[in-house]
């Protein structure tokens, strides 16, 4: 049987501060329901989490209407926070829970084993968290039936995935396994789950996962869950959003927490260039967002040889960029006819995820670079604002660009001795065209300046583009990003191909 999914909704957490503070709880219950979650945990908590009781009410009564509306079965409400006393039992059950989380770290075993007796006198079978073997012991003495394992610690809020397996072998070893045709006892995975990429916990016999932030954050959260359920093609309409030009950490957070799949750190001569020491940082606190230890895996998951077909490669590469950074941002190195051996100790010494060649670098260079880099590389092809440029010409570099080993694209604007940085636009049309032969671009310049201007440019590429770039665009002045900017960029080019 495949994995439910508990969809959360969460305006905040203590690790990620604000989330999305302003959406409305009913709508996304609704959004959640309509896309198969089995289970909508709501966090009541109101400190840390800047959640509600009310929220939890809107979530209930919006479900329930869903399902007169449309005769499918409603969702589990779960009530998600700190519960110590009874009183907190009764309070969920008036305010429309179906359930409630248990935490083993907040409760003594006797307070535990009470709590989870009330439960089921009140008709509820309580999720019972734990986070280490010695909770889950606690645990399976207390008689929990629902576990859910939280793989994150508590104090450091450090994610570790084999959390999971690991408490389910505690219960084997119990004598009280997980999975089966018939289980007595069902295991969820309660955090750290971003995407299908997350669920690999072999033979622990999980029954369900809970998601959060990664549907909090989605710009189509019922198109998120049908991904983790399987239900949904691999290849996302939703495109690459780029900000570039950024040189400090904070500017970095703001962006990722509006959304950014990519975050650009220029390293070649420029208003915005930053030293390896500062794109390091940048680097960090990228990974620090997305919770991870390591340069994002695109390179070694290429299947496709641009020598081949040129198209199909650009294609491939473009999905595995767009599924690597749905939910975990990267950062892309920008080099601009810089020595190789400069851009590949850079790259290395910094950690980005990928490479930019903006210059008029060779094609051998190119190949160069990509055979050197341990990451994957993204060519620049320059478009004139003041000459009229043929698709056909773009489609032959783009095939040089294949064969060199390239995994995508970017067109951006250039002026007669400025490549990139313009702040005007091309016509847009050619990245229809380029789309229309079957290799998606990304597309810069003139981007974020204005409203409107992102949604258009995704319009005129017939929504065929891999995705936008803005840099200057979204600054309070050069080097220093507006994050309102930011985050109105974002917003606009997710909610376009909606």
């Amino acid at each position: 049987p495949r994995l439910a999914v508990a969809a959360e909704f969460k305006r905040a957490s203590p690790s990620k501060g604000d989330i999305a503070v302003d959406v409305a709880a009913g709508t996304q219950g609704e959004l959640y329901a309509g896309a198969g979650a089995s289970v909508i945990s709501i966090l009541t908590e109101g400190k840390w989490f800047k959640g509600s009781l009310e929220d939890m009410r809107e979530v209930r009564l919006a479900t329930q209407a869903l399902v007169g509306a449309t005769d499918k079965g409603r969702p589990a409400i779960l009530r998600k926070d700190f519960i110590i006393d009874e009183y907190q039992l009764h309070e969920a059950r008036a305010f429309g829970a179906d359930t409630v989380l248990l935490i083993v770290a907040v409760l003594g075993r006797s307070e535990l084993r009470g709590l989870i007796e009330k439960c089921r006198e009140l008709g509820m079978e309580p999720l019972v968290e734990v986070a280490n073997n010695v909770e889950a012991e606690i645990a399976a003495l207390a008689g929990a039936r629902v576990v859910g394992v939280n793989n994150r610690n508590l104090h450091t809020f450090k994610l570790d995935m084999l959390t999971t397996p690991r408490v389910s072998s505690k219960f084997r070893e119990l004598g009280m396994p997980f999975g089966g045709e018939e289980p007595e006892r069902l295991l969820l995975a309660l955090s750290g789950i971003m995407g299908p990429e997350d669920l690999n916990f072999g033979d622990a016999g999980i029954a369900g996962i809970l998601v959060g932030e990664a549907l909090m954050r989605a710009a189509d959260p019922a198109a998120a869950i049908q991904n983790l359920l399987g239900d949904a093609e691999s290849t996302s309409t939703t495109p690459l959003v780029k900000v570039c030009g950024v040189t400090s950490p904070e500017d970095a957070a703001a962006a990722c927490a509006a959304g950014a799949n990519l975050i650009g750190a220029i390293f070649a001569k420029s208003k915005r260039q930053v030293d390896v020491a500062q794109a390091a940082a940048i680097v960090q606190r990228v990974r620090a967002f997305g919770e991870r230890d390591a340069a994002l895996p695109v390179k070694q998951k290429i299947l496709t040889s641009g020598e081949e077909d040129f198209a199909e490669h650009f294609r491939s590469c473009g999905n595995l960029i767009k599924l690597a950074t749905a939910r975990r941002p990267g950062v892309v190195g920008v080099f601009m006819d810089q020595p190789v051996d400069l851009v590949l100790s850079a790259v290395a010494e910094a950690g980005v995820d990928l490479i930019q060649l903006h210059g008029d670098e060779t094609w051998e260079e190119v190949k160069a670079v990509v055979d050197g880099a341990a990451v994957p590389v993204i060519k620049v092809l320059h478009v004139p604002v003041d000459a009229d440029v043929a698709a056909e010409s773009l489609l032959e570099d783009a095939k040089a660009a294949a064969a060199a080993g390239c995994v995508a694209l970017l067109l951006d604007s250039s002026l007669p001795g400025q490549k990139g940085g313009t702040g005007i636009a091309f016509d847009w049309a050619l990245a229809k065209n380029m789309g229309e032969a079957g290799v998606p671009v990304i597309v810069a310049g003139g981007l974020g300046g204005s409203a409107g201007d992102t949604k258009a440019c995704l319009e005129q590429s017939g929504f065929l583009a891999l995705g936008v770039d803005a840099s200057s665009g979204v600054e309070a002045s050069p080097g220093v990003k507006d994050a309102e900017k930011v985050r109105t960029y974002v917003k606009e080019a997710k909610a376009a191909a909606l």
